[in-house]
């Protein structure tokens, strides 16, 4: 399955111009990510002692972690990582941010892919602590895909007193996870319940980055619930898959926190002007 990455079109009054492949390539060869640790994500409280769990049990859709790969392919997958990450913390130190919502208009988008791979890309800045949380409590997939096994989730923290460490869980010095638990038709509910008002608070002093995979905006209520929680959401589109009165009608769900949108499934223009993609396998 190929994807195409459109590098972040902020809504936050950045030019249309501003995302042209040679800025971008310029941004990504300076990246200057450790004054962003420095500046405004240094100053979170030390993370408590976690549980350490080995990790992944397959690498094949982690393009994050295949750094030493030599696959063309998977090569140009990292760099639209390291892109995307490169944006989003620039947005994210701009506008003081800490909590950041992935999400889509309906399932399929390749929500949790885009998800997953930048929590792992953003953990190997220096300085920054990451944590990862599927917030999916009806239909979580993280776990699964990192090969991660766990005993409580999100879904037991907020139906049963509890503190955090007896729940995330540590994948690598720099990033932590959330698992989902058990699945829940009444999540709306638990989203919009005080424990969940205490775990975001929580994870947003302890994590300089906390990055949600949330449900799509359609058909259930459960994103737009969890959009009113955390500071920005990133929007993901499969090109050519869902009409554009759905796209716009979702997006308009979240504009106020969106931050900025990534479109996959797309071919790239000849010369790959303002258009990045990669290459991979399997479902969302």
């Amino acid at each position: 399955m190929e994807y195409l990455y459109r590098a972040l079109k902020r809504e936050v009054g950045v030019a249309e111009n501003e995302l042209s492949t040679a800025s971008l390539q310029e941004e990504h060869r300076s990246e200057p990510i450790a004054s962003v640790a420095e500046t405004s994500m240094g100053d979170c409280v030390p993370v408590g002692h976690y549980k350490s769990v080995p990790f992944p049990a397959n690498t094949d859709r982690l393009f994050a972690l295949r750094t030493k790969d030599t696959d063309k392919e998977h090569i140009h997958a990292l760099e639209q990582y390291r892109v995307l990450r490169s944006r989003v913390l620039e947005i994210m130190r701009m506008q003081k941010m800490r909590t950041l919502m992935v999400t889509s208009a309906v399932s399929g988008e390749f929500k949790t892919i885009t998800a997953i791979n930048l929590a792992l890309a953003l953990s190997k800045v220096q300085g920054i602590k990451v944590l990862l949380v599927d917030a999916d409590l009806r239909k979580p997939g993280i776990a699964e895909v990192l090969g991660v096994p766990y005993h409580v989730g999100l879904h037991d923290y907020l139906r049963t007193p509890m503190q955090l460490t007896d729940m995330l869980l540590q994948l690598t010095d720099s990033l932590f996870f959330a698992p989902s638990g058990g699945v829940d038709q009444n999540s709306a509910e638990l989203l919009h319940s005080s424990e969940m008002l205490q775990f975001v608070s929580e994870v947003h002093n302890q994590f300089d980055i906390v990055v949600f995979d949330a449900p799509p905006l359609f058909p259930i209520a459960d994103a737009r619930v969890l959009a009113n929680l955390v500071d920005s959401v990133l929007f993901c589109v499969r090109a050519g898959r869902t009409s554009e009165t759905t796209v716009s009608e979702a997006i308009e769900l979240v504009r106020p926190k969106l931050m900025g949108t990534v479109l996959a499934g797309a071919k790239p223009r000849p010369g790959g002007s303002h258009y990045y993609y990669y290459e991979s396998h399997g479902k969302e």
